[in-house]
């Protein structure tokens, strides 16, 4: 955004490259408007030259008939007969003009829909209900990659996740840990290998259903500009007002609440740029825990947050028994973790709890010597 470009103190350079594509713009505009306007102004021409061509050309034709002594002439009705077929022709073909400009221009909004068009729907009647969700997740032999033709994300994940365990994936930058939560919600769908959900497979699942029945927090979650209580309700309107303090109260937010002069019916601006970074990711928290949901996902939820709130956030999410898969970069988040997965260029590499990787001193260690370092 703006305080973005301020921050960098790049005004500049952002009023540079605005100018750049403004000008590619409108001198694209101009180039359209001016092929519009040569048609139009050909389209309008073209008529009355072509009838001058064809009377002219009759005018010799008959004098140099004349000239030979042979030939019948050509009536005045034959020629108002010949000329008014020819107009239609004509119509017709500049008809035809007009209608290719304007398929031309459907060209580049097609490419731009091409991929929403031929993306397969999720929504399929053939799809089955999953039913209430135990928490026990398996992944067989997941391979995934973005691009046909570009390197694998995931190479031969196989994970299970029993009910009410705690999982943490860690790893580099651009491991693969976000995308294996994609492809966990069912965002997007393995080359090859298999997702279940209580033993069923995700891809024969409806999967508006599953999400319904998960706690998802995402790097890229936003704040919607309503009120705190709606933002945390969600669609969900059998909510009541002591749900969402509930959910409050377990991400820790509650206290934030109350020493706001609406509570509760405090209005979010648009992009939450009242909200610090802690108290949004403490609302995104208590959405996602307000249905009580069996199944948690958090991508990297915690990371704004103080030691004594991340503690309080643990205590509520440990007393809800559900299935959490949590993604992190901040190894004192995870240490209570049942198990820590760690993810290398879309493999895992090690798995095992805090005091057990240590211990091996592997691919975890050395990330934890970095942190303390």
């Amino acid at each position: 955004g703006v305080s973005k470009i301020r921050v960098a103190g790049a005004e500049d350079h952002a009023l540079k490259v605005w100018a750049r594509n403004f000008g590619n713009q409108k001198r694209i505009a101009w180039t359209i408007g001016r092929i519009e306007n040569f048609v139009t102004v050909f389209n309008s021409g073209y008529p009355v030259l072509c009838t001058l061509v064809i009377f002219a050309t009759l005018v010799q034709v008959q004098t140099a008939a004349a000239a030979e002594g042979g030939g019948e002439p050509i009536t005045t009705g034959s020629f108002i007969a010949f000329n008014s077929a020819f107009g239609a022709f004509l119509g017709a073909m500049l008809g035809l003009s007009r209608a290719s400009m304007s398929m031309l221009a459907v060209v580049p909004i097609w490419e731009r829909l091409k991929p929403i068009l031929l993306t397969p729907p999720e929504l399929s009647e053939d799809r089955m209900f999953p039913g209430e969700l135990t928490g026990q997740i398996d992944l067989y032999h997941v391979n995934f990659r973005y691009d046909p033709e570009g390197p694998l994300i995931l190479q031969n994940v196989s994970l299970s996740i029993r009910p009410g365990e705690f999982v943490a994936f860690v790893g580099p930058s651009g491991s693969g840990k976000s995308t294996l939560l994609r492809v966990l919600l069912g965002f997007e769908i393995p080359e090859s290998g298999k997702v279940f959900y209580d033993g069923q497979d995700l891809q024969t699942l409806d999967l508006r259903e599953v999400r319904q029945r998960l706690g998802v927090v995402l790097q890229t979650s936003r704040l919607a500009p309503t009120t705190i209580f709606q933002n945390i309700i969600g669609p969900n309107t059998s909510l009541t007002i002591d749900d969402a303090w509930a959910a409050a109260e377990g991400s820790g937010l509650a206290d934030d609440v109350r020493g706001m002069p609406m509570g509760m019916q405090t209005v979010i601006s648009e992009g939450g740029g009242t909200f610090s970074g802690g108290q949004k990711q403490r609302l995104m928290i208590a959405r996602a825990i307000v249905n009580r949901p069996r199944i948690l996902f958090f991508d990297e939820a915690t990371s704004a947050l103080d030691n004594q709130t991340q503690k309080t956030v643990s205590d509520s999410l440990d007393a809800m028994h559900a299935t959490r898969i949590v993604i992190a970069h901040r190894l004192s988040t995870i240490a209570n973790a049942d198990r820590i997965v760690v993810l290398v260029k879309g493999r895992v590499m090690e798995d095992g709890t805090y005091d057990e990787l240590i211990k091996l001193n592997g691919h975890f260690a050395e990330l934890a010597r970095r942190q303390v370092a």
